[in-house]
């Protein structure tokens, strides 16, 4: 049997695509994020980077309902490729921060230890109480935040196929209007 050439080159985008890293932010979301962030000298040094726009990833430690929007504080995680796209624990603790984010997003989306990745700008470190204790955090606004509610399992342990009994993963986009 003959693959047409049309055929074989509609084959070879679709492996293509289906090896390309996920894109969770629209590209203008994406503009002017810093490719080359280092969160541990941001830890260090949290009000040193001070309106530049990041990208991090991270499970959910709290929320708190703040006037105007949600304070998040989250542990920082790797944002890996493989063998699903998405925060992995790694097993080491690299350190928490605080997101700002001036919205809504629904309460399952809100549950502790969801997966999240976060694309905002850096503000000044803010002043948070984590576990009864007050602390001051590396903290961003968010402009987007996408959450896996994963109820603290790791994505990959989700199966994609839906069928069969299989409990599918949750995931949702939230962004701020521009202002």
């Amino acid at each position: 049997m003959s693959i047409t050439r049309g055929a074989a080159v509609l084959l070879f985008v679709y492996t293509l695509g289906a090896c390309a890293t996920p894109q969770m932010f629209s590209s203008q979301v994406m503009e002017g994020v810093n490719q080359n962030f280092d969160f541990t000298a941001w830890r260090m040094a949290p009000n040193a980077g001070v309106g530049k726009k990041i990208e991090l990833g991270g499970r959910i430690i709290q929320v708190e309902s703040k006037e105007g929007g949600l304070v998040i504080v989250a542990a920082q995680l790797p944002i890996v490729d493989h063998p699903t796209y998405g925060p992995k624990d790694a097993g080491k603790r690299t350190g928490e921060f605080a997101l700002f984010y001036q919205g809504t997003i629904k309460p399952t989306s809100l549950s502790v230890g969801n997966r999240l990745i976060v694309v905002g700008t850096i503000e000044s470190a803010k002043v948070v109480v984590v576990d009864d204790m007050k602390r001051s955090l590396p903290s961003l606004k968010a402009q987007c935040v996408h959450v896996w509610v994963t109820r603290g399992k790791e994505i990959d342990e989700f199966p994609f196929n839906t069928g069969g009994g299989y409990e599918p993963l949750e995931e949702n986009t939230y962004c701020v209007p521009h202002q």
